[in-house]
């Protein structure tokens, strides 16, 4: 093949797909998908045009559709001409799930062992090009909004060598409390069999083999058409501001009949034509050794390729097993008549309530537990920003990141601590960004850093972010749970010129009541909010409750902060 290199490139699909209302219930009890809108079918169809990420090397193409939550709607093998995933003419959503709809195509990402409550909404995307060093083109794609704490980045790449695709996700619980988590894979593959972390359909001639990097995914279910692998067989809790990265490869399996043994590196099939062997990546002299029904060994040197099909005829005699070796003489694949394909492990599905129990409140002086070390050292941090003792707080968050280097807010923290110091803090805005390329507040660092513009119009840095507004409002929480008001203010004034949002002027009366004591300025806040249509974005982070109940209990005849107030108060 020509093309030695992976690319990726922005296209376009027209799919038809089910349309849905969103609904927002009158109570929060009944209202699982809080904070964002119910949803509910309709009976109407169109075909929509949507806007898609590419991803291909010589041997598959990957597409990606942002506008549904970031989910893999088609893994196509461009060695035989074969779709890997299962599709229907139209992507139609179905009845169940916690905002009431729920769509399976695609591969999509869990945080919770469950359907994510945005798999349906927009994700961020950026395309990492190759550069004269590198021969892999990436897509990233992040959700720092996803309902809870926990937000990810994903990054995907086809390694230009090898018919894989890799997947890395990068989790991060925001917040400062635990919360619920199980990241892993849905995958929609039609009916099939399982076993050995291998997908074999019985519809078509494909399949998948699921290879592990660095961690070993516990939780593995097949039902109803679908794969799902998962890091535990339980939900587990996610510390605060801890952090988790794990890795696969996916490997497509196509065009092999009857298919017996899989791995990262081969595919053999075995049928009465003889055998197959489907192999990801260039195998030059390679070993085969077949053991016939005899105890003959037979042994024959192989050179495998990707875009090539190796097929041997066997004749009658059909072997008992199958080795196959590298140059090297290690086994990449083996394969023994008779053996039994591992049953299909599935957890329960139940959380370990356990887990969720918080500990006893330490003095944060008390830097012992290793466990608890890190949010030890960031609980100082923020503190000595309250006290706007910058140098201090430099020297806490380093201390922080000997624990938890893997945070990326941790090393915003000590990013905006040097900034507020006057200092450079270019290394560690570089860490952050090497760890969360499109996290949010690295955007806000840049504005915040840039002098301060009397100018009306807003500021083009931020653009991207008004898309999702839910991150304006994820910025000035953070300040604000940093106690940085004054920081807080430029950011949320700047944000309420790209977006008119309820919340956005919330926060800005929580800055001006508890900062200047501007009791008139905040009252105008509160009165703008008001007017705003009812509906999403709705307050669920720790941060935006201290709001509402702190703007409460300035304001008790406000009507609007009221009904939020009930709302957080059922939840």
């Amino acid at each position: 093949m020509s093309q030695t290199r992976s690319e990726a490139f922005e296209d376009g699909i027209d799919l038809p797909i089910g349309l849905v209302e969103a609904q927002i219930p009158s109570k929060k009890v009944n209202w699982p998908g809080y904070p964002l809108p119910q949803l509910s079918l309709l009976s109407d169809e169109e075909v929509r045009t949507f806007r898609t990420i590419v991803l291909e090397n010589p041997y598959l193409r990957a597409v990606v559709l942002p506008g549904m939550g970031g989910r893999i709607v088609s893994l196509f093998d461009k060695r035989t001409g074969l779709e890997i995933l299962r599709r229907h003419p139209a992507i139609q959503p179905q009845s169940g799930g916690r905002r009431g709809v729920f769509v399976r195509e695609g591969i999509q990402i869990l945080l919770d062992g469950k359907e994510r409550l945005t798999a349906l909404g927009n994700v961020n995307t950026q395309i990492e090009f190759q550069n004269e060093e590198e021969d892999e083109t990436a897509i990233w794609l992040s959700e720092t909004f996803t309902g809870t704490g926990i937000a990810y980045h994903a990054r995907l790449s086809l390694p230009p060598d090898r018919a894989e695709l890799c997947l890395e996700v990068r989790v991060t619980n925001r917040w400062l409390t635990p919360q619920p988590y199980n990241g892993g894979l849905s995958i929609y593959l039609g009916e099939g069999t399982y076993g050995d972390s291998t997908f074999y359909s019985t519809e078509r001639p494909v399949g998948l083999h699921i290879a592990e990097i660095d961690l070993e995914m516990k939780g593995w279910q097949y039902c109803a058409g679908t794969l799902s692998l998962t890091r535990f067989d339980k939900t587990r809790v996610l510390a605060p501001r801890q952090s988790e990265t794990w890795k696969v490869a996916i490997v497509p399996i196509s065009g092999i009949q009857n298919p017996v043994a899989s791995s990262r590196e081969a595919t053999v099939g075995l049928s009465l034509d003889g055998l197959q062997i489907q192999t990801s990546c260039q195998r030059p002299r390679h070993k085969i050794f077949l053991l016939t029904e005899t105890e003959e060994t037979l042994e024959a040197q192989v050179d495998l390729y990707p875009e090539h099909t190796l097929e041997m005829e066997l004749g009658k005699n059909q072997p008992k097993g199958i080795i196959l070796r590298d140059p090297a003489k290690i086994e990449i694949l083996s394969y023994k008549a008779g053996r039994t394909r591992d049953e299909l492990m599935s957890g329960d599905g139940n959380v370990d309530e356990s887990q969720f129990q918080m500990p006893p409140q330490r003095d944060l002086t008390d830097r012992f537990d290793v466990a608890t070390r890190h949010i030890a050292y960031t609980h100082l941090g923020i503190t000595a920003l309250h006290a706007k003792n910058f140098g201090e707080a430099n020297r806490v968050f380093e201390q922080a990141l000997l624990y938890n280097a893997d945070d990326p807010l941790l090393w915003w923290s000590k990013a905006m601590s040097l900034r507020l110091k006057n200092e450079d803090n270019q290394a560690e805005l570089l860490n952050a960004h090497y760890l969360a390329p499109l996290e949010p507040a690295l955007k806000a660092e840049s504005f915040l850093s840039q002098p301060i513009d009397l100018s009306a119009e807003p500021n083009p840095l931020l653009i991207t972010l008004a898309e999702n507004p839910e991150e304006l409002i994820e910025v000035g929480c953070l300040l604000i749970e940093c106690g940085l008001l004054d920081q807080a203010s430029r950011w949320l004034d700047e944000a309420l010129r790209h977006r008119d949002l309820s919340m956005l002027r919330y926060l800005m009366a929580y800055c001006l009541f508890s900062g200047p004591k501007l009791l008139a300025e905040a009252s105008e806040q509160v009165r703008l909010a008001g007017l705003a249509p009812w509906g999403p974005p709705f307050p669920f982070r720790p941060m935006e409750q201290v709001v509402i109940q702190s703007l409460i209990n300035a304001f008790p005849a406000d009507q609007r902060l009221q009904v939020l107030g009930r709302y957080l108060e059922m939840g």
